[in-house]
């Protein structure tokens, strides 16, 4: 019997080390934390992360747009839209059942599949000016921190910049809507303090980005971002079309 104990040992440590040999081959490798951006078109943007969670951001009619993408072929989990207009609620051009959030019942601090997303209703620090509904939105993925302000009309006013928080990379309109100039461009970029501005066409084509002296011409519809990767002052990033 005690000559049967080293052979049990010897059998159980050749079964151990087969066991961790087996497991560190099969373990699910864990890859870099970091996003993708991908430009649809007018402001419509999918932001995905390293699991493979995606955010729609004011999904259009390819019917009101002339854009060729076909209704229901872009997969999403979670869609956000801005503002109730063809060019930017369009949720059928999302696949599957993505969770949707628009309009007033978006604003504040929501959960959507796993991520923490506040929608900030905008406003105008003119008085006399009357503002259609519009959200910004500003969620977090992969340790970066996203903005899209949709179609606003006046800049981030410093209550809701407060409300915002710090942005890594801010989803900007220009060349439109025309109360929208170039100095309110500038307040808004200041007050946000930005890492990377992400231009797209409201109504027009590409306009300028008033205090911003750093541009990156991506030379595709798509881009990857993580912490680690995000430029030391406020810099421009051009997107080239699908």
């Amino acid at each position: 019997m005690h000559r049967s104990i080293p052979v049990l040992l010897a059998a159980l440590l050749v079964s151990g080390c087969f066991h961790r040999h087996s497991s560190s081959e099969n373990a699910a490798p864990t890859g870099p934390r970091q996003a993708t951006v991908e430009w649809l078109g007018r402001g419509c943007f999918l932001v995905s992360s390293s699991i493979g969670l995606s955010v729609l951001l004011d999904p259009f009619d390819p019917s009101a747009t002339h854009i060729s993408v076909k209704p229901g072929s872009i997969q999403a989990d979670v869609v956000f839209i801005t503002h109730e207009d063809p060019v930017a609620n369009f949720t059928d051009l999302a696949g599957g059942s993505p969770q949707i959030f628009r309009s007033s019942m978006a604003t504040g601090v929501n959960r959507a599949s796993g991520i923490f997303v506040r929608g900030v209703r905008t406003s105008s620090e003119n008085l006399a000016a009357t503002n259609r509904l519009n959200v910004a939105y500003v969620f977090a993925m992969d340790g970066v921190r996203f903005c899209h302000l949709g179609a606003i009309e006046d800049a981030i006013t410093p209550s809701e910049a407060l409300n915002i928080g710090s942005v890594d990379v801010l989803f900007m309109p220009t060349g439109g809507p025309p109360a929208f100039t170039d100095a309110k461009r500038l307040a808004t970029i200041e007050r946000l303090r930005p890492k990377i501005v992400v231009p797209f066409p409201s109504g027009g084509g590409l306009g300028r980005i008033p205090g911003v002296t750093g541009t990156v011409h991506v030379g595709s519809s798509r881009f990857i971002v993580s912490p680690s990767t995000l430029p030391a002052t406020t810099t421009a990033y051009i997107l080239s079309g699908r």
